[in-house]
């Protein structure tokens, strides 16, 4: 019976990559698991390895009887620890779930959920707001509602930034200001290491541990929250207008080349603009006009800092009003790789800023049509052996340049598959990125797949999620076989990674 639930959560879930979340079962203790996509190469024991668990584990945990007979690209759960029945167990809505896929996630009903958080109706969840799934007598070991920090008393609770009671203060996702500073939590995923997290904030490895009292840094549990001194969290210069219902940024705290969401909910129709960043944000319009949703790719080499988010919002009626924030970027933790070029004239300035420059101006049109659904999709079944973000030194020069997608080894010939629906804008050969497909999918977001030996698409024609648009090949600057795989949000270079990960808006 305890398969057969795992496997229907698996089939509702099959979208979302790697997403932590909990099974609500009727056993005396529940498990909390993570989707492992497989990738060419791997076996069931490497994967098991990367997880701290033996294979049998994972095996039992997805019914495999044969540990042979794992295929590139099936998704595998990967349980990470248990939670007894007596423990509180809460989830953080995201953008793009409503109660209804919560509900399901947990096997719970709506009427459950609507009872145990007060809430009026379906409709009055949002993002980043926590929602209480098991209510439960004790709290996990992976989500302590006490962080203790040096010098602190163990007992002293971190407050959180917004009441889950009714009123202005559930209608923000960020604090104002003059409230008590509260600190900036990080949630530990899997796969993290402290000295990992500490290069993105900017941090030592030493004052992570002495803020978080850790013993041993090199032990970290999926979930565990770590303080990260001197990171401050969004706040609001004023209060906001009533006729706002709701004003989410998440994350909280930016990262460069990662996307931001950002949602006002208003009780009337009303016009948003805004700018963010020196650039003039694209609102889109949904539920006659009272939704009103920002999606934003932070550059990758934005200076760390506080920036200021301005937004106007125009009422159907009566005078326009601004609404300010303030917002915390930080470094995205990216690392270095020397590369080794044999045509150094591909390596030109010039030619690399003529080719950015023309990709810009394309991936900066706006489309009001949105064509994908959920998350998207890895645009090949082969391993990946390039990361996003990477600062990149070409024979032994400056690292000057950075990994602006993600590359897949796949053999000359597989197949490169579209990440999601939409439409081509360009099949052509590209002087650094060889033979070049890039699909428009609305609201901005556009996907890129280079190096191919073939094209099997062209301009204007419509495709559809994981049809087959070329074959992996080297043409253009590249050191090998593969595809080297970008995303584009409103002219910016984002991780694509995070879009297979997470559900956008």
């Amino acid at each position: 019976m305890k398969h057969s639930i795992v496997r229907f959560v698996v089939v509702l879930l099959a979208s979302v990559l790697p997403m932590t979340f909990a099974l609500h079962a009727q056993d005396e203790s529940e498990s909390i698991f993570t989707i492992h996509v497989v990738q060419r190469g791997e076996t069931l024991f490497r994967i098991a390895l990367q997880h701290d668990l033996f294979a049998e584990q994972v095996a039992a945990a997805n019914g495999i009887t044969d540990s042979n007979s794992i295929i590139v690209g099936q998704r595998l759960i990967i349980p990470l620890a248990t939670v007894a029945s007596d423990q509180r167990l809460a989830h953080t809505v995201s953008a793009g779930e409503t109660l209804a896929s919560i509900a399901a996630a947990y096997s719970r009903t709506e009427a459950d959920l609507l009872s145990l958080n007060s809430l009026e109706s379906a409709e009055a969840i949002y993002v980043g707001q926590e929602l209480v799934i098991v209510p439960g007598e004790t709290e996990p070991e992976t989500a302590p509602t006490t962080i203790p920090s040096a010098g602190a008393d163990s007992s002293d609770e971190i407050e959180p930034l917004a009441a889950s009671a009714p009123g202005i203060e559930s209608r923000l996702s960020f604090a104002r200001y003059g409230d008590p500073i509260a600190p900036f939590l990080y949630k530990v995923r899997s796969g993290d290491t402290l000295f990992e997290i500490a290069l993105r904030y900017n941090q030592t490895v030493d004052a992570l541990a002495r803020e978080n009292n850790l013993l041993d840094p090199g032990l970290l549990r999926v979930g565990q929250q770590l303080i990260i001194p001197g990171i401050q969290l969004p706040r609001l210069a004023q209060d906001l207008p009533a006729t706002v219902e709701a004003f989410t940024i998440d994350p909280q705290v930016l990262e460069t080349g990662r996307s931001v969401r950002i949602e006002l909910r208003t009780s009337e129709a009303a016009s948003i603009s805004g700018q963010f960043l020196g650039r003039e944000l694209r609102v889109i319009e949904r539920d006659d006009a009272r939704r009103h949703n920002i999606i934003v790719g932070v550059p990758m080499f934005t200076e760390t800092a506080i920036y200021p988010l301005t937004l106007q919002l125009q009422p159907a009626e009566g005078d326009a009003v601004a609404i300010a924030a303030n917002l915390q970027v930080v470094g995205g933790g990216y690392g270095y790789q020397t590369i080794t070029i044999n045509n150094n004239d591909l390596l030109a300035p010039a030619i690399e800023e003529a080719e950015i420059e023309r990709l810009t101006q394309l991936m900066s049109g706006f489309t009001t049509d949105r064509y994908w659904l959920n998350s998207l999709s890895l645009p090949a079944a082969a391993a990946m052996n390039a990361v996003f973000g990477t600062l990149r030194s070409y024979n032994g020069g400056e690292y000057n340049r950075y990994h602006r997608g993600v590359d897949f080894a796949g053999a000359p010939g597989t197949s490169v598959l579209a990440a999601a629906d939409g439409t081509v804008v360009i099949a052509d050969r590209l002087q650094i990125r060889g033979n070049t497909t890039i699909i428009d999918h609305g609201w901005g977001v556009f996907t890129l797949y280079a190096h191919q030996r073939e094209t099997l698409v062209e301009p204007g024609q419509v495709v559809a999620s994981g049809q087959v648009i070329g074959t992996v090949g080297s043409t253009g600057r590249s050191t090998g076989p593969h595809l080297h795989w970008e995303l584009w949000l409103n002219g910016v270079t984002v991780d694509p990674l995070q879009w297979v990960q997470e559900v956008f808006p």
